[in-house]
């Protein structure tokens, strides 16, 4: 599969050098920068919806160890 993207000449220098120096291709390190950044944002949503909930809740950050103890005492029983 074929497809095309435009970055700036300078950006694309940058990511000839650094797979060159990788044994890589630009290709592949592409993949790998937009693999990551969607799993980062996919990462970033599923925190603030957490977060959105606690919020909901009346929850804070300091309720979090006593909520993972009660969950740990529970999961023992």
């Amino acid at each position: 599969m074929q497809n095309a993207i435009q970055i700036s000449d300078e950006l694309l220098a940058e990511l000839q050098s650094k797979a060159a120096l990788e044994g890589k291709s630009v290709n592949e390190l592409a993949e790998v920068a937009f693999r990551q950044y969607l799993e980062k944002d996919q990462w970033q949503r599923l925190v603030e919806s957490k977060r959105a909930a606690a919020r909901i809740r009346g929850l804070k950050e300091a309720d979090v160890p006593r909520l993972v103890d009660e969950v740990r005492r529970e999961r023992r029983l």
